[in-house]
């Protein structure tokens, strides 16, 4: 007798397509859900980008009433400038930086209480403390609102002085990048 043996092949094949059919969906979802988390992260990042831009644009500070002075301040302050910021835009602005003929100022003088750019403001002489200084300082108005303006009389530092007859180019630096300038003619 002999035995003829029957063979199954029809069963794997579908084996074969059930596993080809569920590799397919699980590729395809993870591609799905990684072009989801990418578009996602990439939406975030051009909302955020314009609404920057946006207020970047809606900034305006003015600088005027500049006055040049020798001895203002203290008794070892020479070569100050006054300047008068005013906000003009429709939004808050934080001033980071103020350069005068491209050299980046950091000694200031007040002489009223303002709100300043950093919870510790350093004093000239090293004190840290949290109010508003008067005298010399390091720190820079922390907002100037819509209308307001703010006072400050910037110190070049002490080998720099004023170049006479020339321009002298004062310059302000918003947190947001915007740089306003002004020229006056020192005495």
């Amino acid at each position: 007798m002999s035995f003829i043996r029957k063979v199954r092949r029809g069963l794997s094949s579908v084996v074969t397509s059930a596993i080809l059919l569920t590799s397919v969906a699980v590729i395809g979802s993870s591609i799905v859900a990684w072009s989801n988390s990418n578009l996602s992260s990439f939406e975030t990042a051009l909302t955020n980008t314009a609404a920057s831009d946006e207020n970047q644009i809606s900034e305006s500070l003015s600088l005027e009433n500049t006055v040049f002075c020798q001895n203002c301040g203290t008794s070892d302050s020479e070569n100050v400038v006054n300047v008068t910021m005013t906000n003009t835009g429709t939004i808050p602005l934080n001033v980071t930086e103020i350069l005068i003929n491209g050299t980046v100022i950091n000694y200031f003088y007040y002489s009223q209480i303002s709100p300043y750019s950093s919870a510790s403001c350093i004093h000239v002489n090293g004190v840290s403390h949290t109010n508003s200084p008067s005298g010399p300082s390091t720190c820079l108005p922390s907002e100037i609102m819509p209308g307001q303006s703010f006072i400050v009389s910037a110190s070049l530092p002490s080998p720099l002085v004023w170049k006479g007859s020339d321009s002298e180019t004062i310059s302000a630096i918003t947190s947001r990048g915007s740089i306003f300038a002004t020229q006056a003619e020192a005495p």
